[in-house]
């Protein structure tokens, strides 16, 4: 990742800056944003080496934090891609957030990411495992896992409050794949219906659940040997 790739996001080399933490950031919003104009951060938050929509050329997948509303995830994603000495911009994904992904090479030659990602809203928070391709500069994206919780001032689900999490999240030493561990509690509410965090409610012990996913080259897919430990997650609280 050079200044050359990130004038390309900023579209105004004077408005490339370098945050406290070392990252690259524009410091007023580019054209193509929600808040274009705006004198905001769009920060660098990730940046991944590869072919996402072509085998032909180098390309550059960066993640952006700011410049957008909430609506749209605070951000997004731009591809970039070599053309001769500099880098171009293929493409502009709005709300795709990957910040925090594991890239895998498929049959094709084009890379894919599986990703973990996350948002709160209204005392309650959700995270997501999701595929994410590339092709022909379009965005694909496939939700793979789900978990959420409720416990900062989020209503009760059944009578339930609970968090669950996504925690580990890593490569399968096979290289085919990722592992992800989920950590769940709950505890039942009081009867009068008060939202979550507003009273102390007794948890249950926590659960941790051990779940892997395959990648055969197209497709991420539940390891046959997780089913019953999807379905631990998925039915943790009951269905309303």
């Amino acid at each position: 990742m050079d200044r050359g790739a990130m004038q390309q996001v900023c579209e105004n080399n004077a408005a490339v800056n370098i945050d406290s933490m070392g990252h690259f950031q524009c410091t007023v919003c580019p054209s193509y944003t929600d808040l274009h104009g705006t004198r905001e951060s769009f920060s660098l938050r990730a940046a991944y080496r590869g072919h996402f929509s072509t085998t032909k050329a180098d390309q550059l997948l960066l993640a952006l934090n700011g410049c957008e509303p909430h609506a749209s995830g605070f951000g997004g994603s731009i591809l970039l891609t070599r053309d001769g000495t500099v880098w171009k911009k293929s493409g502009y994904f709005k709300g795709d957030n990957v910040s925090n992904c594991l890239p895998f090479k498929s049959h094709d030659g084009l890379d894919r990411l599986a990703c973990l990602a996350g948002d709160s809203f209204a005392g309650n928070s959700v995270y997501w495992m999701s595929a994410a391709s590339y092709r022909n500069n379009s965005l694909h994206e496939e939700r793979l896992l789900d978990a959420s919780s409720n416990l900062t001032y989020g209503s009760p689900v059944a009578r339930y409050c609970y968090d669950q999490h996504i925690g580990t999240f890593e490569k399968l030493p096979s290289g085919i794949g990722y592992r992800v561990v989920v950590t769940q509690t709950r505890g039942l509410a009081p009867s009068d219906g008060k939202s979550c965090g507003e009273t102390e409610i007794p948890m249950e012990p926590p659960q941790t659940v051990n779940l892997n996913f395959q990648f055969d080259g197209e497709h991420f897919t539940l390891a046959p040997e997780s089913k019953d430990s999807l379905q631990r997650v998925q039915n943790f609280v009951p269905h309303q």
